[in-house]
């Protein structure tokens, strides 16, 4: 049998794309019908309510395939790089930080209009230092801070990874064992959504980029090891069509079983930090990998589109929560379900467009 060529059996940047839309579309179910923001809606089939639940509220595995596609691609664009651009963590910082405050203008413009704007949060918004969504201008935003932190995390890592010899136990043990056990152990102390003072702050932080990272670090291990090309090389043993099948029935019950996982985890650390993702993330990712690959034809256009503005849809969505909840009704006047999620993707999609164009604007004049 002849080899596949590399680039058919590695995580490629098309394939980053689509697996970032996907993540999108989870994250967009999981906001709408996993979590009690809205109400009032119903299923297209009369009693299914519980179903499209489970599936909202494991949703948010959303986090763990873009902490995925983050850690592979970091790992193999700056951290594996011999001598990479000197700029490279700024232009990061630049290309992160510049679409989040474009979203938060456009918020901040419709809060001053609706009398609702609070100037003296403009220093914790700048950068989403607190998790309070009475606070916060862009609702879920949060993540903002911690991607800011896994980028300036990224030196030592790489110092890290030239210092010390290949050895996959140790890289587990020190990238996703170490944190993890950290994360629960003192996970009490963790308290992002107020400042006390600045130690328990600066703890708090160091606490919650903790909690993270191994969901990052496994998708730099991915790359690192080339795992999932090995993960191809032993699903190509059988037939295509019995590989999507699998992968399907797989994803399905993962789904179900993380709802359960979580449910039973309650209101501790570990459901907030989606802990249990440490096992479910990747395995999802290889999933999703396997169907695609096994697919005659993937999305063209919708999907990579989705997850090249995937920071866009995430963050103007959050228009319609929180303090910002009395727009509620532009999305969920369809009452069902799947019209509601068609119809929130469809309405985004022109703000999503201006915002992308005019942050590349942006980014390439500043990164220049």
């Amino acid at each position: 049998m002849n080899k596949l060529p590399t680039t058919a059996t590695d995580i490629t940047s098309e394939k980053a794309l689509h697996l970032k839309g996907i993540a999108l579309l989870f994250l967009m179910f999981h906001h709408l019908f996993g979590v009690e923001y809205l109400s009032g809606w119903r299923a297209i089939i009369p009693g299914t309510e519980g179903a499209d639940y489970v599936i909202g509220a494991s949703g948010k595995i959303c986090l763990a395939i873009f902490l995925f596609c983050s850690g592979y691609g970091l790992y193999k664009s700056y951290i594996s790089k011999e001598a990479p651009k000197k700029a490279y963590i700024l232009q990061r910082l630049a290309k992160t930080l510049i679409p989040y405050w474009i979203v938060m203008l456009i918020t901040v413009i419709y809060l001053v209009f609706a009398g609702k704007f609070e100037p003296k949060y403009i220093p914790v918004n700048l950068f989403a230092l607190i998790h309070d969504d009475n606070i916060l201008y862009v609702s879920f935003s949060w993540f903002i801070k911690l991607y800011i932190l896994l980028i300036l995390l990224l030196p030592l890592i790489r110092l890290i990874e030239r210092k010390w010899k290949k050895n996959a136990l140790i890289d587990i043990l020190i990238y996703v064992a170490l944190p993890f056990a950290v994360a629960v152990i003192f996970g009490n102390h963790m308290d992002e959504s107020r400042f006390v003072n600045l130690p328990s702050y600066f703890l708090s932080t160091v606490l919650f980029l903790l909690a993270w990272l191994p969901l990052f670090s496994i998708g730099m291990l991915f790359a690192k090891y080339g795992t999932y090309k090995k993960v191809r090389g032993f699903a190509d043993r059988f037939p295509k069509a019995l590989v999507i099948a699998l992968s399907v029935l797989i994803l399905a019950n993962m789904i179900y079983l993380r709802f359960i996982v979580n449910t039973m985890a309650g209101d501790s650390v570990i459901y907030h930090c989606c802990m249990a993702d440490v096992f479910f993330g990747p395995v999802f990712v290889c999933m999703l990998l396997l169907i695609m690959d096994n697919m005659k034809h993937l999305s063209r256009y919708v999907i990579p589109f989705i997850g090249r503005n995937s920071v866009f849809y995430w963050l103007l969505s959050g228009i319609f929560f929180h303090n910002t909840i009395e727009l509620s009704f532009l999305i969920t006047w369809p009452k069902i379900t799947v019209l509601i999620y068609i119809w929130t993707m469809i309405l985004l999609t022109p703000f999503v467009f201006a915002s992308s164009f005019i942050s590349g604007k942006l980014v390439k004049l500043i990164c220049r």
